[in-house]
């Protein structure tokens, strides 16, 4: 329980504590002007001290580093687990604590200056058993603010948030914790959705994004890789046979220039061939060639010639034969050589295509030094290409095999839920009887509430609700009983804080019979079970006594803070 807050302003309301029901009581004086408000008597800045010294955040927008509290220091006297312990803060040095502890007849036995990190540490193993080693493990601040709710974070929206942008893996870790379920599966499902937001950035990256082209699809990539593949395999086989020509430059241009001689060679037998031709033609038509005797022409026609007439005949008859002769030895001459040349060139033709076969298949057989290194370079190029494609392919196929991995783990840990539930009935019990006995003492003529915890496709869904009836705050109520509950079981195991504190806020449009009844319920379970119950009020929306019977005054502590002047509230100050 919480013995005492005090702090070195010089007017601030120190608040003494007792066992049971506690009321810090927020009056409208007499002499209150209208501008005067119980917003501002201090009542939820009571609920950011004790966050305060119970580890909570100073970062430079706290109120705590903020002039004039930035130069005073904070205390609170309580009960840590057998001991009485009084831990102190200053806003000018939010990194360090001083716990002081106290023996049984209340002399100092201890004081250390610590940090605020092993001062969490420390109520963690006093308060909760808590060692908060790992990722995603339930920790002292989330646990202790279900006992020490803060409207200003949306303490009192839903029963099972404490703030209203909480994640659901701190909703699902503290809360198995606080109800006795196994932590290890609601850590387990937290992974389970780091994997899969893994998963789902890398698909989107490789669907075009900015990992389209180290992942891909499995399928296309396989295909495409085994065309890789083998197109290396023959490239690389080429390389490995290949064959240096040192003269490689020189055989290919001997080669291209005996295929222009032979190419011109052929073009020469051709034409010779053709005049050849001609020229037999002519020889032969010479060979054929006899003209008829004028005397032999005059006989047939039984005329006599002259003697004269005949010796003229004579004479042109001899110059022709000479004429013939002269053109069938020119004839035969220039056939002997044509001939003699076919022959030749033809040879010569030949002789210079094997020549050339010979270099051919010499550049056939390998190739120049170049050429090697092409072909090394083209094939590094493809090995670069298959290792890559190859890469592509096992992240796809990791990919795609994690998905359905975590599929198969997402319906894995819901049958273990499923079975650690069941396993757990006996630990979840109380739970469920104490918060269905609260909604039932608020609202006898209602159905009762009811605190469901459910095994789904996302881990364990928790709620605590009661059906709506005409009561306008009933969503506060559920919150109430959700608390009232939790403090409970934890009392009952000998461990948690000891206290549970609710801010005026939590009373919001609830109608005065509701507020009188959780009240009367605070009183009862704190002095039954044990556990110290605050709870700030303003007088005027008060009930003046509890159901059964009994004033609230006796619960209101002396110290009261009102909304007159500038120190009249908590802090003796506005600011």
């Amino acid at each position: 329980m919480i013995h005492e807050v005090t702090s070195s302003l010089p007017k601030f309301k120190t608040l003494r504590f007792t066992q049971g029901l506690n009321v810090v009581l927020a009056d409208r004086t007499d002499k209150s002007t209208q501008t005067d408000t119980r917003n501002g008597s201090g009542k939820s800045s009571l609920i950011e001290i004790l966050h305060h010294l119970l580890g909570g955040k100073a970062d430079t927008k706290s109120m705590f580093r903020q002039q004039p509290l930035d130069e005073h220091w904070f205390a609170m006297t309580f009960d840590l687990g057998d001991q009485l312990v009084r831990v102190q803060r200053e806003g000018a040095t939010p990194g360090k604590v001083t716990v002081t502890t106290f023996t049984d007849d209340g002399a100092v036995a201890d004081e250390e200056i610590i940090s605020n990190e092993q001062w969490k540490r420390r109520l963690a193993t006093e308060l909760f058993g808590l060692t908060e080693e790992g990722d995603w493990v339930p920790s002292v601040r989330s646990c202790i603010s279900y006992f020490l709710r803060r409207q200003s974070a949306g303490g009192f929206q839903t029963p099972t948030k404490h703030f209203n942008q909480q994640m659901t893996w701190d909703i699902q870790v503290n809360l198995s914790f606080l109800l006795g379920l196994d932590v290890e599966l609601a850590r387990a499902w937290q992974r389970v959705r780091e994997r899969e937001k893994q998963m789902e950035t890398l698909r989107k990256a490789a669907q075009g994004g900015a990992l389209s082209d180290i992942v891909g699809n499995s399928g296309e990539l396989a295909s495409e890789l085994a065309v890789a593949e083998d197109e290396l395999t023959t490239l690389t086989a080429s390389v490995a046979d290949f064959t240096v020509i040192p003269t490689y430059t020189v055989v290919e241009a001997e080669a291209t220039r005996l295929g222009q001689r032979i190419r011109a060679l052929n073009n020469q037998i051709i034409s010779d061939r053709d005049y050849l031709a001609q020229l037999e033609g002519n020889l032969s038509e010479v060979q054929t060639t006899r003209p008829t005797g004028l005397a032999e022409l005059y006989a047939a026609a039984n005329v006599q010639l002259p003697d004269v007439a005949l010796a003229a005949y004579d004479d042109v008859q001899a110059f022709h034969d000479s004429v013939i002769a002269n053109r069938r030895q020119y004839l035969d001459a220039e056939i002997r050589r044509i001939t003699a040349g076919l022959a030749a060139n033809t040879t010569e033709r030949d002789r210079l295509a094997e020549q050339r076969s010979d270099g051919l298949r010499l550049l056939a057989s390998g190739g120049a030094a170049e050429t090697l290194l092409e072909l090394q370079r083209d094939v590094a190029k493809r090995q670069v290409r298959v290792e890559q494609l190859r890469h592509r392919y096992n992240n796809a196929v990791a990919l795609e095999s994690e998905q359905g991995e975590l599929r198969l783990e997402r319906q894995r840990l819901a049958a273990a839920l499923t079975r650690d539930l069941a396993e757990r009935q006996q630990v979840l019990r109380p739970a469920f009887v104490i918060f269905e006995r609260l909604s039932q003492r608020l609202y006898a003529d209602q159905q009762h509430g009811r605190l469901v915890v459910n095994a789904t496709d996302n881990g364990p869904e928790i709620s605590a609700t009661i059906p709506r009836g005409r009561s306008k705050g009933i969503t506060n109520m559920q919150v109430y009983c959700f608390d009232l509950d939790l403090v409970t079981l934890w009392t009952r195991r000998g461990r948690g804080p000891g206290f549970l504190v609710h801010d005026s806020h939590l009373f919001d449009g609830v109608d005065e019979r509701q507020r009188a009844s959780a009240l009367q319920l605070g009183a009862e379970y704190a002095a039954a079970e044990g556990f110290q119950y605050i709870v700030t009020l303003n007088s005027d929306e008060t009930p003046k006594d509890l159901l059964d019977g009994r004033v609230l005054e006796d619960f209101v502590l002396p110290e009261r803070l009102t909304d007159h002047g500038e120190d009249g509230g908590l802090f003796g100050l506005r600011f």
